[in-house]
């Protein structure tokens, strides 16, 4: 058998589909190209929390799914084309490079940061494209898939591109008109590819525990806005007396709240293979909604001592009921509810309830600490709730999860 030449070692082509390991874990790369993603949303948090606003969420929500769609396609493209070798690295830290001029920007939009972000944006996007057309190229089967997949993010790269050089808000209608692009390109690649079929089976897009440990990292990178939030609202406080303290670790129990529910209910559990493309993107509002309740609470924590200003509690209340919902429309897609009914229609019930309660707390004129309570109390409901069916459950079965 031939040896490979030195360069095909190094550079080798895209991995196939069909050879995609199914048990593959998560890689030290893959972490490391997550991190860029923090200071993005960092970024993105802190310029809620100071624009709190209904334009200010739209922006968010809208700048969100731009960064979104940077993450998500460096997540798949690893988890189903991967390598291990030098092009995988070079082109991640690339990625990296586009990413971390974007966090540089993207605090100023709208504004005199929205060239800067538009330019590193469609670098990022240009990268992505020669990644999804390259898997085209090296394996023919997939190319159905990646052909329009990749047309459809180089039509957004462009639209990108162009619009530094026209005045505002012409250049925000481009994003807009780019990022639908992108939406076009992907169920148009979708609905043209049929991934192999599966031994015996049917055709299907198989989830890998890599995957699912992905979102689940992303999911706490999100988090780790709300405990900066609730810290960072703390040391703001001058001076920090009890009130100060209590409000902050309130906060800190609305992560904990928040990553009970994800991690109990969600986190580690396969989706059904038709739900597999439901399942990654009904993660978009659950991390949406996560970040904007981080920068709710570093708003409300800040307001301990004087009255809550009714945007802040909206984005409080209506920020973490979005979250709660969004695990919700997640459980429908899990194998584990076939097996675990009783445990998931608890949670579903005390979760849709806490959500129904939590608009009437943004209805009431309480303060910082009666509206960060009331919310941490709602988000324990559905852990106590699920915990309690889970508890019947064994008691009956000797079963232990």
């Amino acid at each position: 058998m031939n040896q490979p030449s030195t360069f095909r070692r190094l550079w080798q082509p895209p991995g196939r589909y069909a050879d995609r390991q199914a048990d593959r874990r998560v890689t030290f790369l893959e972490l490391f190209f997550d991190l860029v993603f923090v200071v993005v949303i960092s970024q993105m948090a802190e310029r809620l929390a100071e624009h709190v606003s209904w334009s200010g969420v739209a922006w968010f929500v809208f700048l969100f799914y731009a960064v979104w769609t940077s993450w998500s396609n460096g997540t798949m493209y690893h988890d189903l084309h991967g390598t291990d070798d030098v092009s995988a690295r070079v082109f991640t830290f690339a990625q990296m490079l586009t990413v971390a001029v974007m966090a540089v920007y993207i605090s100023q939009v709208p504004g005199e940061g929205s060239v800067g972000f538009a330019l590193a944006y469609a670098a990022n996007t240009l990268i992505l494209v020669v990644l999804w057309f390259r898997t085209g190229q090296h394996d023919p089967h997939h190319r159905a898939g990646s052909t329009p997949y990749s047309a459809g993010y180089f039509v957004a790269a462009v639209l990108f591109a162009a619009s530094a050089a026209v005045d505002e808000p012409i250049r925000y209608w481009l994003w807009a008109i780019a990022l639908v692009s992108t939406v076009v390109g992907y169920w148009i690649g979708l609905h043209r590819w049929t991934p192999p079929a599966e031994q015996g089976g049917e055709a299907r897009i198989a989830t890998s525990p890599a995957l699912i440990e992905r979102l689940g990292l992303f999911v706490i990178i999100v988090l780790g806005e709300v405990i900066v939030g609730a810290v960072g609202g703390m040391a703001e406080l001058r001076p920090l007396d009890g009130d100060g303290i209590v409000i902050g670790l309130l906060g800190v129990v609305v992560a904990i709240g928040l990553w009970w529910i994800y991690f109990d209910l969600v986190s580690h559990r396969t989706p059904i293979s038709r739900y597999t493309q439901h399942w990654v993107y009904l993660h978009l509002p659950l991390v949406i909604a996560i970040a904007a309740g981080g920068a709710a609470v570093l708003n409300t924590v800040e307001h301990v001592n004087e009255p809550l200003p009714d945007p802040v509690r909206w984005l409080l209340v209506g920020s973490l009921a979005v979250a709660m919902l969004s695990v919700v429309a997640l459980t429908k897609t899990l194998e584990i509810r076939r097996t675990e009914p009783e445990i998931y229609r608890a949670a579903d019930i005390s979760l849709l309830l806490s959500s129904l309660v939590s608009v009437g707390i943004g209805l009431t004129d309480w303060g910082a600490k009666g509206s960060i309570g009331a919310m941490a109390v709602l988000l324990l409901a559905p852990v106590v709730a699920s915990t309690a069916a889970w508890l019947r459950r064994t008691e009956h079965s000797g079963a232990f999860r």
